[in-house]
């Protein structure tokens, strides 16, 4: 029987998912990642490289609470 393992990343939100989640663009979002508000988990590969974030992340900021990755 051939094991597999789930992906790390299946929980992730899209750029898209967090701008609905929060009630601001897209574009917000990516400016959050620049000034450091917000940190993906994941960049996708390719010239436009879509940012994957950790649904914990967005709730935190959602409840106003500091948010630590786990390590």
């Amino acid at each position: 029987m051939l094991c597999r393992m789930s992906n790390p990343y299946s929980q992730a939100m899209t750029s898209a998912e967090v701008a609905e989640a929060l009630d601001k663009s897209v574009k917000t979002v990516t400016r959050m990642v620049q000034d450091g508000r917000l940190t993906p988990v994941k960049r996708l590969p390719g010239p436009r490289g879509a940012f994957l974030f950790n649904p914990a992340q967005v709730e935190a900021i959602l409840a106003n609470e500091p948010w630590e990755p786990a390590q």
